[in-house]
């Protein structure tokens, strides 16, 4: 949910909008969010991970029962392009670096060649 917000750069009120996104990534807010989406929206923190939307979300009410957040699943947290510095990691996530090697490697490409065309892609960023 986290990677929908921001603010443009040529925005009239920065100070104002920066509130307003505090205000919306506060714990009250994003569990209300969670309860809206009957469990779909995950929180941005796994602190979050406890709210009560969690326990009452089952087959076939909101079909969620078995999303990754839930605590036996054991699902550890994966952020995008890691470890990469944020501005490299926001573009390998908006090019779809990751899942487009996985796609080439399903087509019959070799990890090599896969992998070659990620790091001259991320190379490119880099320039």
């Amino acid at each position: 949910m986290y990677v929908f917000y921001g603010i443009w750069k040529f925005a009239k009120n920065k100070s104002a909008a920066k509130d307003l996104l505090r205000y919306l990534m506060e714990r009250e807010q994003v569990e209300t969010r969670a309860i809206a989406s009957e469990g779909f929206n995950l929180p941005p923190q796994l602190s979050m991970g406890d709210f009560k939307i969690w326990e009452e979300v089952e087959p076939p009410k909101g079909t969620v029962y078995n999303y990754p957040i839930r605590p036996w699943h054991n699902a550890r947290p994966s952020l995008s392009g890691f470890p990469a510095p944020p501005d490299i990691a926001v573009q390998m996530f908006n090019r779809a670096i990751i899942p487009t090697m996985w796609a080439k490697l399903h087509s019959g490409q070799t990890i090599k060649q896969a992998t070659d065309w990620a790091a001259h892609e991320i190379e490119g960023f880099i320039r």
